[in-house]
């Protein structure tokens, strides 16, 4: 077995998703001490090179029935993961070519509230109607009239129909110099389901490794400092 890595957020999971998992075979001898930590399993998103292995939940059978009995709709959750990435490893978990490489995503599609994901300041890209699909890759580039077009278009969609749960959210754990939770793909369904109030999105996880622990605080200072980059970035292009 690999070893087991965890999340650096609990997320506010539906609470129908995690009550429908069952429970895992693997037992580690480090669980946090969160009421309920789920097991990603293993999927391609692409590729079927690899057997799927579904979800399993670690921890927290007994507060998960009585938060139903209590007629909760959310439950905190820890995540927990096997990395496909070697303890040793420095490079990998923070460059991106290597760290894709690894990653496998969760076998069920999971719900919970947009706010909340903005909240814990996942998002690497804060993106608006003013600088919606401005990519850096010539290859993506859009005119205004077609940026707002598509912008519209989407919301124009979630307003109509909900949240597409075809395209959920993906959230890569320890993605941020191998050691920060963040959002890896959806920035624009994020945005636009907050400006809609919507009231819960569909998410799935990714992983592929974390950073070695000698590491973390290092990783953390420099994490924290790319976010605050990113983010004023963003607002920089909303003006």
């Amino acid at each position: 077995m690999n070893r087991i890595c965890y999340s650096s957020e609990v997320y506010g999971l539906a609470i129908e998703d995690i009550s429908s998992l069952p429970d895992s075979q693997i037992k580690p001898s480090d669980l946090p001490e969160d009421d309920v930590i789920m097991l990603i399993g293993k999927r391609r998103l692409w590729l079927n090179d690899i057997p799927v292995v579904p979800d399993s939940l670690l921890k927290g059978r007994e507060i998960i029935e009585k938060a139903i009995a209590a007629g909760e709709k959310y439950i905190p959750v820890r995540i927990a993961f096997e990395s496909r990435i070697k303890s040793y490893d420095i490079v990998s978990p923070i460059v991106r070519a290597l760290r894709y490489k690894y990653t496998l995503f969760s076998s069920n599609i999971y719900h919970m509230r947009p706010q909340e994901i903005r909240d814990k300041k996942l998002e690497r890209n804060l993106r608006t109607a003013e600088n919606a699909y401005i990519f850096s890759n010539p290859k993506y580039q859009m005119s205004e009239e077609e940026r707002h077009n598509t912008y519209e278009g989407l919301k124009k969609s979630m307003m109509q129909n909900g949240y597409d749960e075809r395209f959920p959210l993906d959230i890569m754990l320890c993605r941020n110099m191998g050691i920060q939770d963040t959002l890896n793909q959806g920035h624009h369904r994020m945005s636009v389901a907050i400006e809609c109030g919507l009231e819960r999105v569909a998410v799935e996880f990714c992983a592929a490794g974390q950073a070695p622990k000698i590491l973390h605080p290092l990783c953390h200072l420099i994490s924290d400092l790319n976010m605050s980059i990113k983010h004023l970035i963003s607002r920089l292009r909303s003006k």
